[in-house]
């Protein structure tokens, strides 16, 4: 058996349970008896509070959002250190390696009125200085820890509005008549309680969470279209064969 491992950086327990399913959606489109997935919860590191700062900071001046001002560049910079810290402790786990996936996530606590809010200023340009964090992260590993792309995992990332729950409510066809809620109304719309138990997360969540939910999630939530996309072409089409080997897909076409 052989297994992609997948570590997250979240919130909390809802995140990691969210997003694995997430996740292995979009890997295991098709089954395949050869391979799974072991999700990893990095515990005890979260980019909840520096992303909370930055768009504190931000609201007094539209300039701050954007990179290379001095409030992005801070937010840029943390985020670094958290995913160098959840590279190590991933390593320290596992033998980490290009098949693997390393994900940043945390819910901003911020709701949009509509999908088209997140190309405003603050939503977008969000996802733009984690993706710089995550350029960092490549460049010190290569220039300062001389490692090769082999033993370095994918990295993702994805912010919600307001929480991980729009990736639920998206799922089960709600996100368009409820744009413009806030996270606790989100949980008490889909579970009833503003604290799930783990068998309304699973029976309410979980498993309205499938291959072609996906397309829905990705149909409905602008936030969520790169890191989908990016999971679907970068891993599914390569890495996952028979033995592990794009030259075995490049043999086929």
């Amino acid at each position: 058996m052989n297994y992609i491992n997948l570590g997250i950086v979240g919130d909390g327990l809802t995140d990691y349970k969210i997003f694995g399913k997430v996740v292995e959606c979009i890997l295991f489109e098709e089954a395949l008896s050869n391979l799974q997935c072991k999700t990893i919860h990095l515990e005890g590191k979260n980019i909840h509070d520096p992303v909370d700062r930055y768009l504190k900071s931000a609201r007094h001046n539209e300039n701050e959002y954007y990179l290379p001002s001095k409030n992005a560049q801070n937010l840029r910079d943390e985020v670094l250190s958290i995913i160098l810290s959840a590279f190590n402790d991933f390593s320290n786990l596992v033998e980490v390696s290009y098949n693997d996936i390393l994900l940043i996530t945390t819910d901003t606590e911020h709701a949009f009125n509509d999908k088209n809010q997140y190309f405003n200023t603050w939503g977008i340009s969000l996802s733009h200085i984690l993706t710089a964090a995550i350029d960092k992260f490549y460049d010190y590993q290569v220039t300062k820890s001389f490692l090769t792309r082999k033993y370095l995992p994918v990295v993702v990332s994805i912010a919600t509005f307001p929480s991980t729950e729009v990736i639920v409510g998206a799922a089960k066809g709600l996100i368009n008549q409820h744009y413009g809620k806030k996270a606790k109304e989100w949980k008490r719309l889909l579970y009833s309680s503003k604290n799930p138990k783990e068998e309304d997360i699973q029976s309410q969540a979980l498993d309205c969470i499938t291959p072609d939910s996906i397309d829905i999630i990705f149909q409905d939530l602008p936030e969520s279209r790169m890191f989908i996309q990016t999971l679907s072409l970068g891993l599914k089409r390569c890495l996952l064969t028979d033995r592990f080997d794009c030259n075995v897909l490049n043999d086929r076409i």
